[in-house]
This record gives C-alpha cells, structure tokens and sequence, in this order.
C-alpha cells in the first residue's frame, strides 16, 4: 500500500531533531532524506500557518520583495514563529516543539483563522531565533 505524501513545510526542522510531529514521515529521492507529511489536512495547515507568518515577517527579517528567503531566514520566521506560538498558547518557554501539527491545531482553535495571530507577538523570537548556538571559543 503506497502512502501519499504531502508537502511538510517544517520538514527541515523535524529532520534536525527540534520538533517532532505526529504526521511527519521521512521520504528519500535520490539518496536525498527529507520530510514530508502522511495528512493532507495537517499539511495544508502547517503551510497556510507558515505563509501567513513569513508575510508578517518580512518587514522583522526586512526582507521585503525578496521571493527567495535564505535557508537561514526561513528557519528563523519557521522555528521562531512556531516557538513564539508555543509559548503564547502553551505558555511554555521549550526550546523544542514536541509535536508541531498539536501546536497548530491549538492555534487554529484559538485564533479560528491564521490571518488573526497577533504577529507582532511573533515577531521578537523571530528576529532572535539563531538556528545555530554559536561556541563561546
């Protein structure tokens, strides 16, 4: 039985270990490994979540009229937004997201659309998020 795999925007985040996600599935092409999702739905939820706040972040990122975000930006607005929501929702201050699909279910429950987070909110950790904790050498 062949299972349909769907776009997971936050694959590059599950893959490095910082979260984890109930519908998250490893996929490889060409000896390439990269995540995908095993729901449409979720799927389709977490990339109506990640559009919406990487259009609310360009002015943080000042990346205005930039189509093509640097991986690095984009771990940023993924991981910064996704733990900025975890800490409004959850008021929990975790550096990981144990199961990313839960968290934006709950954001959906609570705002009812993602047009309404309060992306001010999530701007802060956005701009703060380091993918990489640079050695004290």
């Amino acid at each position: 039985m062949h299972n349909e795999h769907h776009t997971c925007p936050f694959s590059h985040l599950i893959l490095s270990g910082r979260c984890g996600c109930q519908f998250s599935a490893k996929d490889c092409l060409a000896e390439k490994e990269f995540g995908a999702c095993l729901k449409k739905t979720a799927s389709m939820d977490c990339q109506s979540l990640y559009c919406n706040i990487r259009d609310n972040s360009n002015f943080a990122l000042k990346s205005h009229y930039q189509t093509n975000l640097s991986v690095g930006q984009q771990s940023k607005i993924k991981m910064g937004g996704l733990l900025a929501l975890q800490e409004i929702i959850n008021h929990s201050s975790s550096e990981k997201i144990s199961d990313i699909f839960e968290l934006v279910k709950m954001v959906k429950k609570e705002y009812k659309n993602f047009e309404r987070i309060p992306f001010s909110q999530l701007m802060p950790k956005i701009t703060q998020f380091k993918f990489r904790k640079k050695s004290s050498k």
